[in-house]
């Protein structure tokens, strides 16, 4: 019987410690094809472009489509967007998928903020042309912001690039969203787990020498 308690236990610490994650996929984005993109949200999360910048639906290639460009179409600029959560709350950044296009070596540069001061900040360059490349940040989904800005800066010959499949994450706690992929277990969880899993081993071969 102490067996079956120890593993409820067990689940139930599993459950509390689970992390929240959520794809923004732009999947409820509306307008046509090039309509200027100002800002969409999706599940709490907000996707903002900045002032001045020109992105665009882009509603013919995405990772699913649709996703967002930015242009103008041959001639990009340096352009920025703002991901933020629930009007200010704290959230994990995770990843996303990227693109260069016609040519390769857009560049990028992820960077997060907490209360104003940088918590992170990654810079990569795509090479890959016309493909959307996926960018997974395990070691950021360890550290809480509440402001993420993602620039990119075109290559030479690239013609536009486009972003999509936003991941982010509420960090540990309950899911009280519904989200499609909201119980993803931190490595932390897993850990518990497997050493709990040993300790009901290891009692139970005492159980036996007794």
């Amino acid at each position: 019987m102490t067996r079956y308690v120890l593993l409820v236990t067990l689940v139930v610490m599993l459950w509390a410690t689970e992390a929240m994650a959520y794809t923004i996929g732009f999947s409820n984005l509306g307008g046509n094809n090039l309509d200027r993109f100002t800002s969409y949200t999706e599940n709490g999360y907000t996707v903002s472009a900045r002032p001045g910048d020109n992105w665009f639906v882009a509603k013919v290639f995405g990772n699913e489509i649709p996703a967002i460009v930015a242009g103008p179409i041959y001639n990009p600029g340096v352009s920025q967007l703002t991901l933020t959560y629930d009007d200010g709350e704290q959230f994990t950044f995770e990843g996303l998928d990227l693109t260069s296009n016609v040519a390769g070596g857009t560049s990028y540069t992820i960077a997060g903020f907490l209360g104003g001061s940088g918590v992170f900040s990654e810079t990569f360059s795509i090479d890959s042309i016309n493909r959307f490349e996926t960018k997974l940040f395990s070691s950021l989904g360890l550290k809480l912001v509440d402001r993420v800005t993602i620039t990119g800066t075109p290559g030479r010959g690239t013609t536009s690039f486009n972003i999509d499949n936003i991941r982010a994450g509420t960090g540990p706690g309950t899911c009280d969203r519904n989200l499609p992929s909201c119980n993803v277990p931190e490595p932390g969880s897993i850990m518990l787990v497997g050493a709990g899993l040993v300790g009901i081993g290891f009692w139970r071969w005492r159980r036996g020498l007794d």
